[in-house]
This record gives structure tokens, C-alpha cells and sequence, in this order.
């Protein structure tokens, strides 16, 4: 009876502790919820919304440091606290440093990146920014450009986002209809014999293409696109 009463007293102390723990867990993340919260609310609104290279490495910073005390019950609560509010410091006053100082701005956000200039697709800025030209195809057909002659300018703003000025023929107000979707023939000096295929064209056809435009070699092609009326647009890399 001893030895049960000992065991069941044992199992106690041992719910209690993990109980207890439980407890200072729950308080512990409730604090640095709330510290985080306003930490995030103390970087403003525009932080949030639109955010470039250093508020992004700055939230991740107080998420990391927010999860280790939150996790470990060794480490006082103070620190967090503490890191959290010298970060959140620390981007208040870049912030109000690149308010008065364009340089440290450009510096942190980076600047704007002209990626189609007056309906040419600018290749250098592509290769500065790694963007393929997939995927700048594909962020002009979600803000509903799917023919390239229909854009003016394309600009990558310094939180990622696409800036789109349409060009002056564009109307988006009739609907259009399609033959078909545009289809890409050549991205990047590299021919896409599966869209030939889908075009129901070849090999010889699009050289004769090439030709007619005074390019030698698809290489030297930066795209050729052929849209949803059966007419080319090409561009090679050189801007022409």
C-alpha cells in the first residue's frame, strides 16, 4: 500500500510539474505574441504591406527571435522582449535615416527595374534581376496582358511587384477573342519544339521567320512569340 500510495504521489508531482509548465508556456507565448504585435505595429502599416529586402530580413529576425524563448523555458522572457524592441528600434531609425537620405534608401530598397522600355524587353535588366523570361510572361498574363505588343513599359518595383503602363492601341474595355493563346517559339535563343508542335508548325517554317527579319540563328533571338491572330512578335537580344 505504501509503494502504490508512493507511485500514485509520484504521478501526481509529475502532472503538476508538466501542468505548471504548461501554464508558463501558454503566459509566455501570450507576452510575445503581444510583443510582437506591437513591434509590427510600431514598424507602421506600409512595412507590412509592401515589404523589400530589409523589412523582410527584420520580421524574420523578430519571428526567430520571438520562437526560442517561446520554446525553451530557460531562456528569461526579458531577452526576447529586449531583442525584439532593439530590432524593432533599429528599423525605426534606418527608416527615419532613409527618409532624410535618398542614397541609404536606394541602399536598402533597391531601385526600380525597367524590365520593358517602349515594348522592347530590356535583357540586361532581366539578367541583373535573374528573372527569366517565363516568369515575366507569366506576371504580365495575371494583370491580363497576354501579348507583349499590348505593353508599353514593365517595371519591378523594389517589393516585387509588376508595374504595367499599357501600350497607346491597348483597349481592355471590348472583350477579344482569341484564336488561340499566345504561343512562346523562342525564349532565350532556345526554340520550343513542343509549342511548334502546338502551332502546328516547324522547324523550317520559323527559320523562314527568322530570315525575313534579318536574324541568322535562333540563338540570337531573345523571343519570339506568335500571338492569339497568328502574327509574329520577335525581338532578339540585342533590342531590335
Amino acid at each position: 500500500p505504501r509503494s502504490t500510495h508512493c507511485i500514485s504521489s509520484a504521478a501526481s508531482d509529475v502532472y503538476k510539474r508538466q501542468l505548471i509548465d504548461m501554464t508558463v508556456v501558454l503566459i509566455r507565448s501570450i507576452i510575445l505574441y503581444i510583443t510582437v504585435l506591437i513591434a509590427l505595429r510600431v514598424m507602421g502599416k506600409g512595412e507590412i504591406a509592401e515589404m523589400n529586402c530589409f523589412d523582410l530580413v527584420i520580421t524574420l529576425l523578430i519571428a526567430e527571435v520571438a520562437s526560442v524563448p517561446m520554446e525553451n523555458n530557460n531562456i528569461p522572457i526579458i531577452n526576447g522582449v529586449a531583442a525584439i524592441s532593439g530590432l524593432v528600434i533599429m528599423q525605426t531609425l534606418i527608416s527615419f535615416l532613409s527618409l532624410k537620405s535618398r542614397k541609404l534608401s536606394s541602399f536598402l530598397s533597391g531601385k526600380p527595374s525597367v524590365l520593358i522600355d517602349k515594348g522592347k524587353i530590356v535583357y540586361k535588366e532581366l539578367k541583373k534581376e535573374r528573372i527569366s523570361i517565363d516568369e515575366l510572361l507569366e506576371q504580365l498574363r495575371i494583370q491580363g496582358y497576354f501579348n507583349l505588343k499590348d505593353v508599353q513599359y514593365a517595371i519591378l518595383e523594389t517589393d516585387g511587384n509588376l508595374s504595367v503602363v499599357p501600350a497607346s492601341s491597348y483597349n481592355s474595355t471590348p472583350p477579344r477573342a482569341f484564336n488561340h493563346l499566345p504561343i512562346p517559339l523562342i525564349l532565350d535563343g532556345r526554340i520550343i519544339n513542343k509549342n511548334l508542335d502546338i502551332a502546328q508548325k516547324d522547324t523550317n517554317w520559323l527559320m523562314g521567320i527568322l530570315k525575313s527579319n534579318h536574324i541568322e540563328t535562333f540563338k540570337d533571338v531573345l523571343i519570339c512569340v506568335l500571338d492569339e491572330n497568328d502574327k509574329i512578335f520577335i525581338q532578339n537580344k540585342k533590342g531590335d
